[in-house]
Order: structure tokens, then sequence, then C-alpha cells
């Protein structure tokens, strides 16, 4: 490798964010590397909070960060959408340019597809910005009725929140005194809320939706919105009426990366899960939610924070011949806000990650109002830390 080596990473979500905090910091602030990053998004969301916009909680710049601000650390920002990955070529195009690349971090998550389910345009969401500010206006402007809130597939972005927008409603509509005209309900794929995460786990979570008078239906696996009759369908034939619905897009695998050399006959990245390494390219590394479902990993941010710090250091050793640093731990953990209570769950998936010889070891490490505050303060630090004004 001659001159400085060229790192490129695309997405700016959590994975792309913290890779390129952490190489700036080991290649002293792009004096030792050029470090790209591209997204067609010129600001970092803070996904955690897209309820909270939807809730009037929080505006969209409370929740949002220019990218161009990783230019103080010595990353290079780039604004423009990725068109093709070409790993053979150690090439990537966008709109408006090409860049060749040593290393390459692809950090580019999951797409919303709410075409993929018929009728969903009658349904609302909190899984993007846009989505949390048509919700908003639909909330602001919602007298009372049923609300259902469900789950389009068994893989989607931040399991827990489903359950936490039911119980921030129903502390909202208490507040606007419209909770007695309110019924919640909640469906999802699984038998148990969170179900899959434990009985720890889904014992704690039953328990506040119980104490909301939010019901839970399992096993429901939504086909189609009705949105003449105002119901989800599910499979076996069971029906939900709604007069306003809150549903989990459909997700898919982003294009760029599905049709690229990265992934297999499935459509899924090939990945090393020791590594996070293409196996057909091992400069190459494939992180996030995109990566996740061919790892057994959940799509959540904490997991693509943790992976981003070990591609980091994984990069750096290959630079700079011997580098020690942590492992990959396959922990994942998040603040579970609803409203006027709130759950830290942990969840470390050693034996349901790589080869699924048993499930995810969970449990509850702290629970009440005072856990709601720790989540607002980590919003706060995230910003401080990693794209600082």
């Amino acid at each position: 490798m001659k001159g400085k080596p060229k790192i490129l990473i695309l997405g700016g979500g959590s994975g792309g964010l913290v890779a390129a905090n952490k190489l700036a910091k080991i290649f002293k602030h792009g004096e030792e590397a050029d470090i790209t990053l591209i997204d067609k998004n010129p600001y970092h969301e803070f996904m955690p909070s897209y309820p909270w916009v939807g809730l009037n909680f929080k505006e969209p710049d409370d929740i949002r960060r220019p990218l161009k601000l990783l230019e103080k650390k010595g990353v290079r920002f780039v604004n423009d959408e990725i068109t093709q990955i070409l790993p053979s070529k150690k090439k990537v195009k966008t709109k408006n340019g090409e860049y060749d690349y040593d290393f390459l971090i692809v950090s580019l998550g999951v797409v919303l597809d709410p075409d993929a389910l018929p009728g969903y345009e009658d349904a609302y969401h909190t899984w993007s910005l846009q989505g949390a500010l048509r919700f908003r206006e639909a909330i602001r402007n919602f007298k009372g009725g049923n609300i259902v809130i469900g789950v389009s597939g068994m893989y989607y972005r931040c399991p827990p929140a489903p359950y936490e927008i039911a119980g921030q409603l129903d502390f909202t509509l208490r507040a606007r005194g419209l909770r007695d005209k309110t019924n919640i309900t909640v469906f999802n794929v699984t038998p148990g809320p969170l179900s899959n995460m434990g009985p720890a786990i889904m014992g704690v979570i039953q328990e506040i939706l119980d104490n909301k008078g939010v019901e839970f239906v399992g096993n429901f696996e939504v086909v189609r919105v009705d949105k003449d009759s105002k119901k989800v369908v599910a499979k076996d034939g069971r029906e939900l009426p709604y007069d306003l619905l809150l549903l989990v897009p459909p997700n898919k695998p982003n294009p760029v990366v599905f049709n690229s050399e990265l992934t297999g006959p499935e459509g899924l990245p090939i990945v090393d899960p020791e590594t996070f390494r293409s196996k057909k390219f091992p400069e190459v590394f494939l992180i996030g939610d995109g990566a996740n479902a061919a790892l057994n990993l959940p799509p959540a941010g904490v997991v693509a924070h943790f992976q981003a710090e070990f591609v980091a250091n994984e990069i750096a050793a290959d630079v700079k011949g011997a580098y020690i640093a942590d492992s990959f731990s396959p922990v994942a953990m998040c603040i579970m806000d609803f409203g006027d209570d709130a759950v830290l769950p942990m969840c470390e998936f050693s034996q349901f990650y790589r080869d699924v010889s048993g499930p995810p070891n969970c449990g509850v490490l702290g629970r009440g109002k005072e856990i709601r505050l720790v989540k607002m303060a980590f919003e706060a630090m995230w910003f401080g830390f990693y794209l600082t004004r």
C-alpha cells in the first residue's frame, strides 16, 4: 500500500458514525489515513428518538446533527447517493462521482418497503423522521377509538419500539383526557411481547402492558390491511379493527448491497462472523442491520456500535501490523421508555450468534421512571461525543 490508506465508509447511521470517529482517533484526525464517509442524508439522525418526535416531545433538529461536523475530526463527508459497490475493482459509484478505497466499511442498513404489504398506505409509523412527523399529525387529530400497533415481519429495527410506543401513547392520551375513549392493542408474530428475548424480558413487558390496559395479541402474522373496513388481517384469518393503525413497515435489503458481489444466492451478505469481513473480499467489512440478518444478531444500533469499533480496530491492525484492541462483544442493551415507566434490559447473544446453539441470555438491569432520564441524557451524550457542534 503506497501512501496513506484510503478508508471509505458507506452510511452515516450508528455504525458508520462510530466507525468514522474511531478511525479518526486511531489515525490521528486524518493525518495517517484518508477517511471518507458517504451518505445521501446530510444528517445523522438519532433513531431511538423518532417516537418522541411523533408524540411532539422533540423536534427534528433536536434529534439530528449535520454529518459535515465529522470534518472537524479529519473525516471527509460526501453528501451523495451511492449507486454501485464494485468490490472487484475496489470502487464505489455515486450519482455524482466515483471513489476507490483500500478498506471499505458498508453500514447501509435496511430499506423500508411499505409497498410490500397490501393496504399499507392507511397505516402510520415512526421508523423514519418523515414517518414520525406524519404520525404526529394523526395523533394530534385523534379523538378516541381503536389504536392498533404492530409489526409487518419478524426482522425490523429496534424490536422493543412497538411496546414503547404503546406505553407512551397510553401516557399521552391520559394527559389529554382521551384514554377512557381509547383501546390500545399491540400485535406481533411472536407468541408474547419480546418472547424471543426470554421469560424475564417478556414478563416485565407484559406486566407494564397489563398495568396500562394495553392488550397484546400474539402469533399474529399480518398479510394485508383492509383500509375500507379498517381492519388488519392475519394469515390465519383473524382481524383487528382500527381507527388509527401504527404499523412497522416491511423491510428489504439495501438494493446497492443486494445487487453487489457481496451477497450470496439468498441475497444476504456473505460475512465472516468473527471479523465482519466479506468472505469474498477481505478488505470489505459489513456491519449493522444489513449484515446482522445473516449473523443471527438483532437489528439494533447498539450492535452496530460495537461492530463499528471492532472493525475500526481490524483496519488499524491491517495497516499498523499490530494493534491490541477489544474483541467483539455480542451484547445489546437499550432503554425502553413507556412514558411513566422505563426498563433497561440487556441481552448477551454468544449462544445464539454464529450457530444458534442456544437462546439469547437476557435480563433486566433496571426499571423505573429515573431510567427514562438516562435515555434523555444518553441522546445528549451521543451527540456530544460523536458529532460536536
